[in-house]
């Protein structure tokens, strides 16, 4: 522990001096964003260098009726909290890493972020209590480390505990990860790629994700990389930022599937932003086989709340799901937003019980 430490500090001293342009990093967005803002869903991102953005915005008076993340931000435009409401009651089902709420604060060149429950309760995410960020002179990320509920350091479901950013000649994000005992470490089990750099478009969106090793492409061919191995991932976003094509590819620019047999996932959004429809292809640019779902619906209520999933074969047909015989989910809530039941059926709509569902 006294060894790690060390470690840390010594790999944000290296990265704190350089200054980085890129907004998508930034803790200040001053002249951009003050007060309380309305959005219906949150940016897409593959890195805790991102910080949290709303897409699709609302007002204030559609949020007393539609679920939506509610982002608080002081003068200077730093971003205090997130939270996803309807109508300023915590809702438990958001995509802030289990919690309802996040908070941000600030001093002496550190971000820290809590969790909290819908009952505004502290809260851990993903083994971790706290996230503190070391910031820059111009309050950029430039790295991370995760800390128990007693303020101890501590690694996060996926083995690790730190993380450092630096901003490279060619604009692209360079980012690299540390457990506990200050050793380099994966992105997680199922790509395990050590160094990675992301690309970013002019709106700040997410676009690319490639793996390096020693200044070079790499392509990884452990097992979860399946049989030509993978490099890089594209992401596709439209205009709004909802993300429209995830696709997978080797070092030479080949279609690869990742560990669970996908290489593309192309989903369709209604005009909320709410997606509507995926699909998902193989290496061979063929709908994904086996156990797979090629194809899925979603349906969502008047309050942008998902009220049904459907798993179907490429051509629309309902199937069941291999792992669980699950058709169709469908999800109830009760008059203030709170998802209170969750129901599964096969394709014949006969009910199928599933343990742990709400």
């Amino acid at each position: 522990m006294k060894l790690n430490k060390l470690i840390f500090p010594l790999l944000v001293a290296i990265v704190a001096g350089i200054v980085m342009i890129s907004c998508t990093g930034k803790t200040t967005n001053k002249n951009m964003h003050t007060g309380v803002e309305y959005y219906r869903n949150l940016l897409f991102n593959e890195t805790p260098y991102d910080i949290e953005k709303g897409i699709h915005p609302i007002t204030s008076d559609q949020a007393k009726t539609i679920n939506a993340y509610k982002f608080t931000y002081d003068n200077s435009g730093k971003l205090l909290s997130v939270e996803y409401v309807r109508n300023n009651v915590l809702l438990d089902y958001s995509s802030l890493q289990g919690a309802a709420k996040i908070t941000y604060e600030y001093t002496d060149r550190k971000q820290t972020r809590h969790y909290f429950d819908k009952n505004n309760q502290p809260i851990e995410a993903g083994g971790v209590f706290a996230s503190e960020y070391a910031l820059d002179t111009e309050g950029n990320r430039v790295g991370l480390m995760n800390l128990g509920k007693d303020g101890s350091m501590v690694e996060n479901r996926n083995r690790i505990h730190s993380w450092v950013w630096n901003k490279l000649p060619d604009g692209m994000v360079r980012e690299l990860r540390y457990n506990l005992k200050g050793e380099e470490t994966v992105m997680n089990p199922f790509c395990p790629f050590y160094e990675l750099r992301f690309t970013y478009n002019d709106k700040g969106y997410p676009v690319r994700m490639a793996n390096f090793k020693a200044d070079t492409l790499y392509n990884c061919t452990a097992e979860n990389c399946g049989d030509i191995g993978v490099s890089y991932f594209v992401f596709s976003p439209n205009a709004a930022g909802d993300l429209e094509t995830f696709s997978v590819f080797n070092v030479t620019g080949q279609m690869s599937n990742l560990y669970w047999g996908w290489s593309k996932r192309i989903s369709k959004y209604d005009e909320n932003g709410y997606s509507t429809e995926v699909r998902m292809y193989d290496q061979d640019n063929e709908p994904v086989g086996g156990k797979l779902i090629p194809f899925s619906q979603s349906k969502y209520d008047s309050h942008g709340a998902l009220i049904e999933t459907r798993n179907m074969d490429k051509d629309g047909n309902l199937i069941n799901s291999a792992d669980n015989g699950v058709a169709i989910t469908a999800y109830k809530y009760d008059e203030i937003g709170n998802r209170i039941e969750t129901l599964t059926f096969d394709k014949d709509n006969n009910p199928v019980k599933l343990a742990s569902l709400k």
